[in-house]
């Protein structure tokens, strides 16, 4: 089966655009919390994921994901129970933390 000139033209001119537009990366909306950052130009330490996970404890999330069922991310509870792990990530909690965890 031979594709004409046409057909193949037409595909990549539908695929090239495709593909660039998915390696673009994508930045979630919910970062632009003072504090808060994404982490893509550089890896973690062992105390920066380690002072993480306190927060993220210390919030409360860890008790959404100890069931077998994905949690409610929209329940009032998730919602602010996060809301306080950005708030703890994001403040000097974090910071006491990691200095802690580096000495």
């Amino acid at each position: 089966m031979k594709i004409s000139l046409k057909m193949l033209s037409a595909a990549v001119l539908v695929a090239a655009p495709i593909s660039y537009l998915s390696a673009q990366s994508v930045q979630p909306a919910n970062t632009t919390a003072p504090g808060y950052s994404t982490y893509t130009d550089r890896g973690l330490t062992r105390a920066e994921v380690r002072a993480d996970l306190a927060m993220w404890k210390r919030a409360g999330m860890d008790e959404f994901w100890n069931k077998s069922e994905t949690p409610d991310f929209y329940s009032r509870e998730y919602k602010t129970a996060y809301a306080e792990y950005v708030r703890l990530r994001g403040g000097a909690e974090y910071q006491q933390e990691l200095d802690r965890l580096k000495r």
